[in-house]
């Protein structure tokens, strides 16, 4: 209970005058053990369906989550241009969307069940610090007559090569990370030498993201084919606020993030859940 306590004492101070509804919000959902929400998820069939009729992926985390809570995250300065872009991508997302919203299927855990969580590894984690903000923002901001994409489905084996790789196969991709993962890649046995590269920094993307949008264009442009004949991967950070815009453009990008050099180096992120 004390450790309850200061929590909310610090929420009190960081969100008092600037984001006060979320705040009260925070307190009142806090103690609330049993509470939960009510998302409703596409399943895998439907997420294939999608896919296949050319609408791309954007996948919300804990981190744009925080951003558009004001706080910072690790790998991306804090700008209110950003916030306000994914708030936007949030807000304005329906089923008829050309894109896939994707949030954490924990937005639908109760609190004790994410305290008490068992992870793929048998080991409990208290995983209620990181989406007790998706829980209470779901609440607040979401479409809730929308379905969503589970977010992390890429941290899990197989769902790479189910969901997405059989509908590459006949598209001609480009792939959009930075220099290391580019190189994780291109070395491995299942990359393939028709990738397309465009690179990027590892940190900061939002920055960019005029530039990476521009150079993606370019190279389709450049090809003289159908932008309907490209699918684009993204492995970027937080310049995954283009793929908004590009996806009402036509175009077909899907936020892919870690999952993807997952894939190619066999690295198991599913512990990471």
């Amino acid at each position: 209970m004390i450790k309850k306590i200061i929590w909310v004492y610090g929420a009190i101070k960081r969100y008092l005058f600037y984001d006060t509804k979320y705040l009260f919000l925070f307190i009142y959902r806090y103690f609330q053990n049993n509470y939960r929400n009510k998302c409703q998820f596409y399943n895998d069939k439907e997420i294939i369906d999608l896919i296949n009729i050319g609408k791309s992926i954007i996948r919300v985390g804990d981190g744009e989550i925080g951003l558009v809570h004001f706080c910072r995250v690790s790998y991306q300065v804090y700008s209110d241009a950003i916030r306000n872009d994914f708030l936007k991508i949030i807000k304005n997302y329906n089923n008829n969307s050309p894109y896939i919203l994707g949030i954490t299927e924990f937005v639908n855990y109760t609190n004790k069940e994410l305290t008490h969580f068992i992870n793929s590894e048998g080991k409990e984690i208290n995983r209620f610090p990181v989406w007790r903000q998706l829980k209470i923002t779901y609440e607040l901001i979401f479409n809730k007559n929308a379905k969503y994409f589970d977010a992390l489905a890429f941290y899990k084996p197989g769902r790479f090569e189910n969901l997405i790789l059989p509908y590459i196969q006949n598209k001609k991709v480009i792939i959009v990370t930075n220099k290391e993962n580019k190189e994780k890649i291109m070395t491995s046995p299942l990359s393939s030498d028709t990738y397309l590269y465009i690179t990027c920094e590892p940190e900061n993307t939002y920055e960019s993201r005029l530039k990476i949008q521009k150079d993606i264009t370019n190279v389709i442009d450049k090809s003289g084919l159908p932008k309907n004949n490209f699918i684009v991967l993204m492995s970027a950070g937080l310049s995954k606020t283009i793929i908004y815009d590009m996806a009402d453009q036509g175009y077909q990008v899907l936020d892919i993030g870690i999952g993807l050099e997952s894939y190619y180096t066999g690295i198991n992120l599913e512990n990471r859940i």
